[in-house]
């Protein structure tokens, strides 16, 4: 398993946080998602994904990827 570790502009509360975890957890091979208030952002997955990737799954929202 991959530890993918990025950063997240744009989460203002609890509810863009859980947002964000639902839409990378869909990226294919995701296992798990952790997000802290500060925009940090763990993807555990079967492989590395690229920030490309991650900014795909977050493309209808404010969020971006530092």
């Amino acid at each position: 398993m991959q530890k993918n570790i990025y950063n997240l502009n744009n989460l203002t509360c609890e509810a863009c946080i859980k947002l964000s975890k639902i839409k990378l957890s869909k990226i294919p091979g995701v296992h798990k998602v952790e997000i802290d208030s500060d925009g940090k952002t763990e993807v555990y997955a079967e492989r590395i994904v690229p920030k490309e990737e991650v900014q795909e799954a977050l493309s209808d929202t404010d969020y971006q990827v530092k």
